[in-house]
């Protein structure tokens, strides 16, 4: 079946928008970054790797976009300030913030340390708070702006190893509900989307560590209704799809891009649902 791979863009439904991408140099953020380029937007990308902001920011210069790169620590509170500062000291204006920068390394409760506990929700869920306080007084003074969050499908499901990214992402999802009752007073939407297995650069390296990292893969990509890995494309498509316009009344809504697996029991559970004969 065919995977979201390839772009070609349909419309130019950004033209003159500012978008930030935070974790915008590598996987989901890199898509999201060049997307929303090709459809128009001038695109700041913020990673804390300065090389890799600076590798995207290259790629959407060349097909003739407008991109800026940014170094920026997401847990840093006056690093975020700084940053969004720059944003709008270099284009005038913000249309839409992706908080999308998070991280995630499976481990046992068992074995955890505070310390890594502690950085993992730092990390997913503190920077989503820093980076939407950032835009937040920009969006309510000029009376629109989205914000777009990253959640998870471990944030609806329990999934061996992910206590702690499990509980990052589940709290993501229900600070998005309540900033979006908040912000839609004052024409700020905010939605989050919770994607399933994506096949990133990050996640192969996690498959190639595997004992047998064929079956593995196989494994994993079969628990999808559609017997498939996302692709970074299905979640940028998502993230696009939210920030524009056709998504004008849809806030506070988490939108799951996940191939089926939270849908339900698939065929080879049950005898039932394989073909006759």
């Amino acid at each position: 079946m065919a995977s979201n791979t390839d772009y070609t863009p349909t419309a130019q439904r950004f033209v003159d928008k500012v978008v930030i991408v935070t974790g915008g140099g590598a996987g989901i953020g890199y898509e999201t970054a060049r997307r929303f380029a090709a459809e128009g937007a001038r695109v700041a990308i913020f990673d804390l790797d300065e090389k890799a902001a600076h590798s995207i920011a290259d790629t959407i210069r060349a097909d003739g976009g407008q991109a800026l790169p940014v170094r920026v620590d997401m847990t840093d509170e006056d690093a975020v300030a700084t940053a969004v500062a720059t944003v709008l000291d270099t284009w005038g204006n913000l249309d839409v913030l992706v908080n999308n920068a998070g991280h995630g390394d499976p481990k046992f409760v068992r074995d955890m340390s505070v310390d890594e506990w502690d950085r993992m929700l730092t990390l997913n869920l503190r920077s989503v708070f820093l980076g939407s306080r950032a835009v937040w007084p920009t969006f309510e003074n000029q009376g629109h702006g989205v914000i777009l969050n990253a959640s998870s499908i471990t944030g609806r499901m329990a999934m061996f190893g992910l206590a702690a990214y499990g509980a990052s992402k589940s709290a993501i999802a229900t600070a998005t509900r309540v900033m979006a009752i908040e912000g839609g007073r004052v024409g700020i939407r905010v939605n989050c989307v919770s994607p399933g297995y994506i096949l990133t650069p990050g996640f192969q390296e996690f498959i190639d560590l595997q004992d047998d990292p064929t079956a593995f893969h196989d494994a994993m990509a079969h628990q999808s209704a559609l017997r498939r890995f996302g692709s970074p494309g299905d979640v940028a498509e998502a993230y696009l799809y939210l920030a524009s316009d056709a998504a004008g009344w849809v806030t506070g809504t988490d939108l799951v891009v996940d191939g089926g697996i939270t849908a339900g029991q698939l065929p080879n559970q049950d005898p039932r649902a394989q073909p006759a004969g």
